[in-house]
């Protein structure tokens, strides 16, 4: 019988039970900054759901990173003068 695939969403909420040992033993600001990178790769979720064919745990990776450069985009665009913000 063939094993069926698991949504993406359960695949980033398994790893987030796998590292609980990881994330209890950080301090105070990087359990805060670790909750935050599982909200970043549960808001790139959706956005992955169609991805079989990868390593699960990069994709969970690259959708971090996707947030993470959309936050410094933004940041950017508040940043800049006028005249040499993005179109």
């Amino acid at each position: 019988m063939e094993e069926k695939e698991q949504p993406i969403s359960n695949v980033v909420e398994s790893f987030v039970v796998e590292w609980h040992d990881f994330k209890r033993a950080l301090r105070g600001i990087d359990k805060t900054s670790f909750d935050e990178l599982m909200i970043h790769a549960r808001n790139q979720s959706r956005s992955c759901r169609d991805i079989h064919q990868y390593n699960l745990f990069e994709v969970i990776v690259l959708s971090i990173l996707l947030e993470h450069q959309y936050e410094i985009m933004q940041l950017s665009d508040r940043g800049a003068p006028e005249d040499k913000k993005s179109p």
